[in-house]
């Protein structure tokens, strides 16, 4: 599987750090990938919407435990490559 990775925007926030899209096999695109600095450290969050009852869900995600570690390791790869630039 292909995945080119792409970040559209710096964030200058505590928490958010920067929006993402991936496109996968040069077929299918995810944009709204937030970089989130959490408790633990660094992580992807995928595109999410918030409920009535204020819950936020994905609108799209991988099901398999090893997509979403590359797509993960991707979109990290390309947010470090893009402060380097900076």
């Amino acid at each position: 599987m292909k995945l080119e990775a792409r970040i559209s925007a710096i964030i200058a926030d505590e928490k958010l750090k920067a929006y993402a899209s991936v496109c996968i096999d040069d077929a299918f695109l995810i944009k709204g990938i937030k970089v989130v600095d959490g408790i633990h450290g660094r992580f992807v969050a995928m595109p999410s919407r918030k409920t009535r009852t204020g819950e936020f869900k994905d609108v799209c995600f991988p099901v398999k435990k090893e997509v979403r570690e590359e797509l993960e390791k991707a979109v990290l790869d390309a947010y470090s490559k893009k402060l380097e630039e900076m």
